[in-house]
């Protein structure tokens, strides 16, 4: 069964052992910025985390689907490194395949962040990120839980 996309531009899918998404956005960064929120979203009520500490990403490669998969396991790293959990991003697209990345939000506080569901890693399985011409972006990612 698949939810229907939601208002953050994702929905969640239906994964025999793990979490998945399909993301849609107008353009690649947002399409970045949409599965940053949906990972959050699946890790914690990212409504409860306050966009208090600021990190910047960079990366080039023209490979959209390598630039989604550094971007997303990054985010990961910083969660599992120094418990960051994010709430806000973006994302801009310069000179063709330079790429800044930017989130907003502070250290996991047990106190005030619930931990929905703890992400180990994104999976290769039916990992894509692809353009429609005349339509969307799309990127389905399974999240290894």
């Amino acid at each position: 069964m698949v939810s229907r996309v939601s208002q953050k531009g994702y929905s969640l899918i239906d994964h025999t052992a793990d979490i998945g998404i399909e993301v849609h956005a107008d353009d690649f960064p947002t399409l970045l910025e949409r599965a940053a929120g949906a990972l959050f979203d699946i890790i914690t009520d990212v409504s409860k985390v306050k966009a208090e500490d600021h990190i910047q990403i960079t990366f080039s490669s023209e490979d959209r689907e390598q630039i989604m998969r550094s971007w997303l396991e990054e985010l990961l790293h910083r969660f599992y490194g120094e418990e960051m959990v994010f709430s806000r991003f973006r994302l801009e697209l310069s000179d063709g395949d330079n790429l800044t990345g930017e989130a907003w939000g502070e250290v996991f506080d047990p106190d005030r962040h619930d931990l929905h569901t703890e992400i180990k890693g994104i999976t290769y399985h039916q990992f894509e990120v692809s353009f429609h011409p005349g339509k969307k972006w799309y990127a389905r990612i399974i999240f290894d839980v």
